[in-house]
């Protein structure tokens, strides 16, 4: 859980820059009338149904606006978080971002140039289109001054720092809960993005190209850049790091580097899977300090990792293990036997909220205990565990979760 203070809310406002984009694009249509359908056309009433629009240029010249303006939309959604109706950019991405945005802008502008000075023609060209008199008079008769056209485009945006007013806590409570709210908000887009990686490049797929995991490493670098929000945001990035590190240079990814990836989208593609992991992942920091942390893992203190060179581990660390934890036999096997176990008979409609955490509870204790029998280890504490079997007992912790969950 996050810690609201002043402080802490300060210091993260200090590293971010508020991005607000501005595109306005004229919509070449105008409202349809009654008298452009023609004599002898029954409508219904105005209030069971009203006419829609008719355009009155061509919408293919109207493309390369839209697309400037996804480009532009897609340029903040990869390098920086929604914020206040914009976005939260962190400072260290924001000079190659505004500069990437002016280069749009002037591409913007170089268009709407263009478009204009060809208006008048494009207007003749789709009128004269339409065979049918009436179709062409609805048109004629609909047509924007140039003038007017041209003022309906527009392509801004602007950067500002954002600072709490301090003299009066009532009126910066908003704004402390938006910022304490930046880290849930970015594991949100994680989870979206790597939802449609997912769809597009992994389901019905045994393989996948060096494109996919150039996707994963645009959220890894966003996470990166972002990992001041929360402690938890830069473990997320850290366990990125260490599957996608371990990768060969070159694709497709086949066979266990599949199975690793898809473990890692899987996770990602679920806000609350990714909360349990950070969560876990603090925990576990917090309880034994770098006991989980293959000493052979190095990280850059870098917070764009260069995996150009990927530098393959001979040992897996924690968070390898992990990564497939959830497929586990082992646990799967002891997980479900104790389930069963402890639900056999039961009545959950009996059961209140405290009951059922309890249930939880044992069951997960179960599990662990579990496959710590079947590891042959008998100290299963999280300080002295082995990377295995603390892939277990995380594994076991999210399953008493997941039953929870399944339960209420």
């Amino acid at each position: 859980m996050q810690i609201s203070s002043p402080v802490k809310e300060i210091d993260t406002l200090s590293k971010l820059l508020l991005v607000d984009l501005n595109v306005s694009i004229w919509s070449g249509r105008k409202k349809l009338r009654t008298e452009d359908l023609g004599a002898g056309v029954t409508l219904p009433p105005s209030e069971l149904a009203s006419l829609g629009s008719k355009k009155i240029i061509n919408s293919d010249e109207l493309k390369e606006f839209e697309n400037l303006k996804r480009r532009a939309v897609r340029l903040l959604e990869l390098n920086g978080v929604r914020f206040l109706g914009g976005y939260g950019l962190p400072d260290e991405v924001a000079p190659e971002v505004a500069a990437e945005l002016e280069d749009i802008k002037r591409k913007f502008e170089d268009q709407r140039i263009a478009f204009i000075k060809a208006y008048d023609s494009n207007f003749d060209a789709w009128v004269n289109k339409w065979a049918n008199p009436q179709w062409r008079s609805a048109v004629l008769s609909a047509k924007t001054p140039k003038d007017v056209v041209a003022h309906k485009f527009n392509f801004r945006f602007t950067l500002c720092r954002v600072a709490p007013d301090t003299s009066n806590p009532s009126i910066a409570k908003g704004l402390a809960q938006e910022v304490n709210g930046l880290s849930g908000q970015l594991f949100r887009e994680i989870a979206d993005a790597a939802e449609d990686l997912l769809d597009n490049s992994f389901v019905g797929k045994d393989s996948v190209s060096r494109k996919a995991v150039s996707s994963m490493l645009k959220m890894h670098k966003k996470l990166s850049s972002l990992a001041f929000l929360n402690p938890g945001v830069s473990l997320v990035a850290d366990y990125m790091t260490n599957v996608i590190g371990k990768l060969p240079k070159s694709g497709p990814y086949k066979g266990s580097d599949f199975q690793d990836l898809l473990s890692l989208i899987l996770t990602l593609s679920d806000e609350t899977k990714i909360l349990k992991m950070a969560g876990l992942f603090q925990k576990s920091n917090a309880d034994a300090p770098g006991a989980f942390v293959d000493p052979t893992l190095q990280l850059s203190d870098d917070t764009t990792p260069d995996f150009s060179d990927f530098n393959i581990l001979d040992e897996e660390t924690a968070f390898d293990v992990l990564a497939g934890a959830m497929d586990s036999a082992l646990v799967a096997e002891a997980s479900a036997t104790s389930f069963a176990d402890l639900m056999a008979g039961a009545d959950l409609t009996t059961l209140n909220v405290n009951e059922l955490a309890s249930l939880a509870h044992e069951v997960q204790n179960t599990a662990i205990n579990a496959a710590a029998e079947k590891a042959n280890v008998d100290d299963v504490a999280p300080q002295v565990v082995s990377n295995e079997v603390f892939a277990h007992v995380v594994a076991a912790d999210t399953f008493a979760v997941d039953s929870m969950d399944f339960c209420l």
